[in-house]
């Protein structure tokens, strides 16, 4: 009799054993699908600023002349960056200073002949650029000997 309540022991503990195995392998599947979505989400919510935040630039560059005093009219944290003009933005997408910067917008202005160039771009902490726009469009404050 003694030898029959081990074999149902047994059979009960390697059933809990495998259920176990089971529920911790879908439970490691959920864990990484919502670290998936988790990073899904955060890459979305950057994009999502970069072009809106490139999409203003290139609105205030293309009805100005592109200067830092203009682009600081629109955007009050602008700074000029060698050549470029630049805005820096925290984790949470205000405006800061370089030091606090997560994110920073890059405006590059060139005139070449009779053209007006603009590259904008929104970059993150490592330098990668997260959303670029080109813009050309003609210069319409040359003088053509009228």
């Amino acid at each position: 009799m003694g030898s029959h309540n081990n074999t149902r022991s047994s059979l009960f503990l390697i059933e809990l054993i495998i259920a176990l195995l089971f529920f911790s392998l879908g439970s490691a599947v959920c864990v990484r699908a919502f670290a998936r979505a988790h990073t899904l989400t955060v890459q979305a919510r950057d994009l999502s600023f970069a072009s809106s935040a490139c999409s203003s630039a290139a609105s205030v560059v293309k009805y100005t002349d592109g200067s830092l005093e203009q682009v600081r009219a629109y955007f009050p944290g602008a700074f000029a960056d060698g050549q470029d003009v630049a805005v820096c933005y925290d984790g949470g997408f205000a405006p800061c200073g370089v030091r606090d910067a997560a994110y920073t917008l890059r405006i590059h202005t060139e005139t070449v002949s009779l053209d007006r160039n603009a590259s904008i771009r929104m970059e993150d902490p490592e330098g990668r650029t997260l959303y670029a726009l080109d813009l050309r469009w003609p210069d319409l404050e040359v003088d053509y000997g009228q």
